[in-house]
């Protein structure tokens, strides 16, 4: 069941309640293995199955089968009994862990891939049950009860105590470490969940919000469909935070998300539209494509190499877009129309199949396609890869030739006229933004250009000209916080001569900038204006309109342009943590934070209130009582005075009160340093009574 049916099925479960414990707990008493491996057929053996491969199911037929992703052949099944026909049947996979989740009685089984059998069932939740594995660690969640508990996935038996969360709950994922991730769309949170305790929850949003996890290459990323933005994740919190296309955030349309992808990439699909936005959830950047999609109903997109596969379910098949190349490819069938297709990306191959229909397809890193059937009986011969099916009603026959009655429809255009550019992209990249598309078919076009270009913007090239390499126009300047949308016209000459265009439709959203990467070679200093903290950019953060926002223990955060500032307000001595982050109008990160001790710049003074022949003692510690460290006759000495501290009181043998306190100058002598009381030191502020406070910038505090 894909995410999309996830949230069909959550919606009906949550409006009622359904009991669901009393079937599950019969059918764990009914459940049944058999094994068979195809030139084996003994069932208490050993079995060595496919490394590279995937258990699908087979509901109709009560079978689940592994399957050899690069041969595209069964090579082992395991048969259910007939009661476990029909049900929905969710295949967990992590290495040698392959858990059954029946989806409509809550019962999890445990299959030992070794030997072909059932070795562990129980009933761990009910309707709509989640289960979890990834880097040895396994999770229920319950999305209705809010439920999520670790368990072993071996014995099936519950790890540390459970934890509660606000129901309901989205579909929830593990990160690389092994740490349980919910969405929790009532509150606009996602927690953590480690150990038997929940860590500490991070606002994705408001209430109500849509939210969907995706695990890219094993670090959480919450896409929030109703604001169009997205939290990245990383080990150690927030990492970056990215704010998507205007288009995400389609009224009334479900921004579709796949559940995990194997590298930073995330597509998004608003399947209303045919709107796909590429998120590079590694540097924040993002790739508007406008795909031309029949109105159909749709599976998450999955991502495989250079190719975007959208399982279109309403004609059971695969639309396949190149990123490398920037055009659709033809589709791959998969089973009939309206299928209920199950389709993800393991190990590097993709897989595509209706749980209850026969047919499957295998997708390489190429994109080559192999169709098989999940219900062979033994291991065919001759070539490995069998010839792809034609599509049609899932029996073999095939659909009536002819376009689908629902394909978007384009306006009418002049006779001999050409077709609009189509599959416009979009995406910022050197500074400006760019716009590619597709060439228009028929007629007899003379060139392309740009519509659409705000004034204070420029386009680049002014036109471009039919039958050249690179169809992209470039358009620099623009307003961070705003987004552009842009039509690429082309131009014809039409029946009568006359010079005539004709215009695409507006292209994807596009900003003049990314959201930067935290600022790097973050550095602290100790100045006689305060502490000063400097950086340098993230890798790739180039928009001029970049602001950084600075905090530390003593100082609330401030938001600058530029790359350093002086903090005014740190003038001790002592250690301190610094954070800098950075945000424009596409985003922003979790900064950079250092650690580091700061000591003040000497200041240096003359002596004074020392007359002929008075001595001024430096003592080991601020007090006149400590031993003494150096001493100076006579006024004229120039001192190195360090910093200032508070000590014991001091009272001046001839009681003058304006010689009494308790502030003291660290000092550096020839002998070492030391501490001399503070009227001896012609500070700035020593006049009368004054020297009794401290000084502050330029000197600094001890501590």
């Amino acid at each position: 069941m894909g995410r999309s049916g996830f949230r069909g099925a959550m919606r009906a479960a949550f409006s009622r309640d359904r009991v669901t414990g009393q079937v599950a707990l019969g059918l764990v008493g009914l459940l049944l293995v058999t094994a068979v491996v195809y030139g084996v057929g003994i069932a208490s053996a050993k079995y060595r199955l496919a490394d590279v491969g995937a258990w699908l199911t087979a509901k109709s037929k009560g079978v689940l089968v592994h399957v050899n992703g690069p041969a595209a052949k069964v090579d082992g099944k395991a048969a259910l009994l007939p009661q476990m026909r029909n049900h929905r049947i969710k295949v967990v996979q992590d290495g040698n862990t392959v858990l059954l989740v029946d989806l409509d009685t809550g019962v999890v089984s445990r299959i030992d891939p070794s030997q072909l059998k059932v070795t562990q069932s129980k009933a761990l939740g009910g309707l709509n049950l989640q289960v979890l594995a990834e880097a040895g660690k396994a999770y229920t969640v319950d999305p209705v009860k809010g439920a999520v508990q670790q368990i072993d996935p071996v014995s099936l038996t519950p790890v540390g105590p459970s934890a509660v969360l606000s129901p309901p709950l989205e579909e929830a994922g593990v990160d690389v470490r092994g740490t349980l991730w919910v969405p929790v769309p009532q509150l606009g949170e996602v927690t953590p969940f480690r150990d038997g305790r929940l860590l500490p929850t991070t606002k994705v949003g408001k209430a109500g919000d849509r939210l969907s996890l995706v695990m890219a290459a094993g670090e959480p990323v919450v896409v929030n469909s109703t604001a169009a933005n997205a939290t990245v994740f990383g080990s150690s919190g927030v990492r970056l935070y990215v704010r998507l296309p205007s288009t995400v955030r389609a009224a009334n349309a479900e921004t579709l998300v796949p559940a995990r992808t194997e590298g930073t990439v995330i597509p998004l699909l608003v399947q209303s539209t045919g709107a796909l936005t590429l998120l590079d959830s590694g540097t924040g950047r993002h790739q508007g494509v406008a795909l031309k999609l029949p109105k159909h109903r749709y599976q998450p997109p999955q991502i495989l190499g250079p190719r975007i596969y959208v399982p279109d379910e309403s004609l059971g098949q695969l639309h396949v877009y190149n990123t490398a190349t920037g055009s659709s490819e033809k589709a791959i069938p998969v089973a009939g129309r309206n299928s209920s297709l199950e389709v993800f990306v393991k190990e590097g191959m993709l897989w595509a199949h209706d749980p209850g229909q026969p047919k499957a397809v295998v997708v390489d890193g190429n994109g080559a396609a192999s169709a098989f059937g999940k219900y062979e009986t033994k291991i065919p011969g001759g070539d490995k890869r069998q010839p792809l099916p034609s599509g049609g009603s899932g029996d073999g026959r095939t659909p009536p030739p002819g376009p689908s009655p629902d394909l978007p429809s384009s306006p009418p255009r002049p006779p001999g006229a050409p077709t609009p550019p189509t599959q416009l992209t979009t995406r910022f990249e050197g500074g400006a933004m760019r716009i590619g598309f597709k060439p228009s078919r028929g007629g007899t076009p003379t060139g392309y250009v740009i519509k659409d270009v705000p004034q204070g913007l420029t386009a680049s090239p002014r036109s471009i000209p039919v039958n050249v390499g690179a169809l992209e126009f470039s358009v620099a300047g623009g307003d961070c916080d705003k987004e552009y949308r842009f039509r690429v016209a082309v131009q014809y000459r039409d029946a009568q001569g006359r010079a005539s265009e004709l215009a695409s439709d507006p292209s994807p959203p596009v900003r003049p900038c990314t959201a930067p990467l935290s600022p790097r070679n973050v550095k602290a200093e100790a100045t006689a204006q305060g502490a000063k903290i400097s950086w340098e950019p993230g890798a790739g953060t180039d928009d001029p309109s970049t602001r950084y926002q600075v905090s530390s223990e003593t100082t609330s955060t401030l938001d600058i342009k530029g790359t350093s500032i002086v903090l005014s307000d740190v003038f001790t001595n002592g250690q301190y943590s610094f954070h800098v982050g950075s945000s424009n109008g596409a985003g922003g990160n979790e900064g950079t934070s250092i650690n580091v001790t700061l000591t003040g710049p000497a200041q240096r003074y003359p002596i004074q209130h020392n007359g002929s022949g008075s001595t001024a003692y430096v003592r080991a510690k601020p007090d006149k009582e400590s031993a003494q460290v150096f001493t100076y006759k006579d006024n004229g000495h120039t001192l190195t005075v360090l910093c200032q501290v508070k000590g014991a009181n001091y009272t001046h043998p001839n009681n003058n009160p304006d010689f009494a306190g308790n502030l003291y100058n660290k000092v550096r002598t020839p002998k070492g340093d030391g501490y001399m009381i503070g009227y001896l030191a012609k500070t700035p502020n020593s006049a009368g009574s004054g020297w009794k406070t401290f000084l502050g910038l330029p000197l600094w505090r001890c501590e």
